[in-house]
């Protein structure tokens, strides 16, 4: 009997070893951009470089346990939590036209405060659609070729949050819910007419909500030439200087700590939606391909989970985690470099922010766990 050596990527644990360093290395790297990015502005509020990313650090720490609860719960318990967790993000969801609880923060509706609590429920939601979407999909899997058995309750379920968020003016959040429904109903076997029914409403709605609204077409115009004298005082400021940081960086960077551009010329929180522009600055092509990279690894961890599994629940779920990963990234990265209108969502698991840190954070160590129990 002859034996073959086998090299790593084809081992059976090359996707959790891929995906927990990866997951591991953007947030530590986050944290230390956060640091950089955000040391002007927290100085200026505070008189301490430290505030900001102090708590983003603190939100790590929350994040933490919470992702190593979510890798040890077995697939059994997160079967039974869908119904739950959709309950609950459509309650959170609710909350933000609560008077005195939602509030809105540049234009959306999307954040809520109790007490000394501040939060988006929109991450939240992004995680309980896929934990329940999943549940349903893996129960109906033998008559998904029967449009009506997705369409009522899946299509249903994901509509509410959807609606939730558009009332809210969060279209960007709106777009990556449907690339996750969109990812996850493909994956299940449904068929092109439901999927290409469901990919023209999708487009047919946000053009129709981009151009019914004034500040959503600067936003696009902008986007496709930010330096033009009608854009670059208004709506191409962000786009512009974010592209005019990347090229500053060039090839390896002006320095960790060094960037320009992240005094106000990126708005006024440079380390949240335009931290890729500061990385682009500070450490160059080097650094962002880095970072590219490291998403890369995501998205071949998750497909290869996907590929392997045999339980429905793990393949619909590992696609629909990597699909939000995926997009929102590419959001974001597409944004700072003119790509896409700027879409206000952050870089996972590297901008500042709480719900999006601890959000992701769960939903890395429920895949993180999938792949370490992979055979």
């Amino acid at each position: 009997m002859t034996m073959t050596k086998q090299g790593f990527f084809q081992r059976p644990l090359a996707a959790y070893y891929v995906l927990l360093g990866a997951v591991v290395s953007l947030t530590a790297f986050g944290v230390i951009m956060v640091l950089s990015a955000s040391g002007v502005r927290a100085y200026e509020q505070s008189g301490s470089a430290f505030s900001i990313v102090g708590k983003q650090l603190l939100w790590v720490a929350m994040g933490v346990p919470l992702a190593w609860i979510a890798y040890r719960m077995p697939i059994s318990r997160w079967k039974v939590l869908g119904w739950p967790l959709l309950g609950l993000a459509i309650l959170l969801q609710a909350l933000l036209f609560v008077p005195g609880i939602g509030y809105t923060v540049n234009g959306n509706r999307n954040w809520i405060a109790i007490g000394p609590l501040t939060g988006q429920p929109s991450e939240f939601a992004k995680f309980a659609l896929i934990i329940w979407g999943a549940g349903i999909i893996s129960k109906k899997e033998k008559i998904l070729h029967e449009s009506a058995h997705l369409i009522f309750p899946l299509v249903a379920g994901f509509g509410i949050i959807l609606l939730m968020d558009l009332a809210g003016r969060d279209l960007g959040t709106a777009v990556i819910i449907l690339a996750i429904l969109a990812g996850m109903l493909l994956v299940a076997g449904a068929s092109w007419r439901l999927l290409s029914s469901v990919g023209l409403i999708s487009m047919l709605g946000v053009a129709a909500l981009v151009i019914t609204k004034g500040n959503r077409v600067r936003r696009f115009v902008a986007a496709l030439s930010p330096f033009s004298p009608q854009n670059y005082l208004g709506a191409g400021w962000q786009p512009a200087h974010g592209l005019m940081a990347m090229a500053t960086g060039g090839l390896f960077g002006v320095g960790l700590g060094a960037s320009r551009q992240k005094w106000s010329n990126l708005g006024p929180e440079a380390h949240t939606d335009f931290i890729f522009a500061v990385i682009g600055e500070e450490l160059g092509l080097i650094g962002t391909l880095l970072v590219v990279a490291l998403f890369i690894g995501i998205l071949w961890s998750g497909t290869r989970i996907a590929l392997r599994a045999r339980d429905p629940f793990v393949r619909v779920s590992s696609v629909g985690i990597t699909t939000w990963f995926a997009i929102q990234s590419a959001v974001n990265i597409g944004s700072v470099i003119g790509l896409v209108p700027v879409a206000g969502v952050p870089l996972p698991f590297v901008s500042y922010g709480g719900s999006s840190m601890v959000a992701t954070l769960v939903a890395a160590g429920f895949l993180i766990g999938v792949a370490r129990r992979a055979k």
